[in-house]
């Protein structure tokens, strides 16, 4: 089991606990239980996962990307977008629904044909919109072979308190602009 799992288990134990907890105080207080009864978030959570993921390839993201191609996750899904002959196109490789947001990956795509230089392997960009269930995302990422990560700097609030092991097992690296985006991918002026 590798150290993201084990984490998002503990994680999910931590929370059953706390629910339990929250119950027990309310039945000491008197207060009348929930008319809903008491139910295993981790094994609601894990149906889910199966439902949302079950199917998916292995290491989607592990491929290293052509020049003009930019891999991102929106809703839970991970899209390719490429450039070629002037026209962009997005395809999802894990479903049927479109993407809304991709202007950042598409800029950076545009750089990488005027430097004919593909990203790195295994790198998903993110932008601010796609970033709202950071957790479940950086365990897709990982889950699927994704090792480079660019996120928008305010994301990083997100992370605190996070395990330091994160930061080993995906290399995040935060952006402020969609230049300094493109100059971390490109490792330009370094």
């Amino acid at each position: 089991m590798s150290e993201l799992s084990e984490l998002i288990k503990i994680n999910k134990n931590i929370e059953k606990q706390n629910e339990e907890i929250i119950r027990l105080l309310k039945k000491i207080a008197g207060e009348e239980e929930d008319f809903i009864p008491y139910v295993n978030l981790a094994e609601i959570q894990k149906e889910v996962e199966e439902e949302l993921y079950g199917d998916l390839p292995d290491d989607l993201l592990k491929t290293k990307p052509a020049v003009g191609e930019v891999y991102f996750i929106e809703n839970r899904n991970i899209f390719k977008l490429s450039i070629k002959n002037n026209k962009t196109t997005v395809d999802n490789l894990t479903g049927s629904t479109k993407a809304t947001n991709f202007k950042c990956q598409e800029i950076v795509a545009n750089e990488s044909i005027r430097l004919n230089q593909p990203t790195s392997d295994a790198t998903v960009i993110l932008n601010k919109e796609q970033t709202d269930n950071l957790p479940e995302i950086l365990k897709l990422c990982y889950n699927q072979g994704a090792k480079n990560i660019f996120l928008p700097w305010y994301s990083m609030t997100q992370l605190i308190g996070a395990p330091e092991t994160l930061m080993t097992i995906l290399k995040l690296d935060f952006y402020k602009t969609e230049e300094q985006l493109i100059e971390k991918v490109f490792e330009l002026g370094e």
